[in-house]
């Protein structure tokens, strides 16, 4: 029986700080909803920010200038 080769406690930790970084990232990111002026794709202005309204929304924005919310 072969036996499983272990992780490093080092090699752990630097891969689940690299995944961390990247889920929690707040630089823009496509949301799959089309601009109402253009057409392209909505970015989510700030991924990581949820404004407290009712309902809750996230600031979207386009390339072409438009801004906008939308529900989250």
């Amino acid at each position: 029986m072969t036996q499983q080769k272990l992780k490093t406690l080092d090699e752990h930790n630097s891969e689940a700080w690299y995944t961390q970084v990247n889920m929690f990232s707040n630089q823009p990111k496509p949301n799959g909803i089309a601009c109402s002026k253009c057409g392209s794709e909505l970015m989510d202005t700030n991924p990581m920010v949820t404004l407290t309204s009712y309902p809750a929304q996230k600031n979207v924005h386009c390339d072409c200038g438009y801004k906008g919310y939308r529900i989250a």
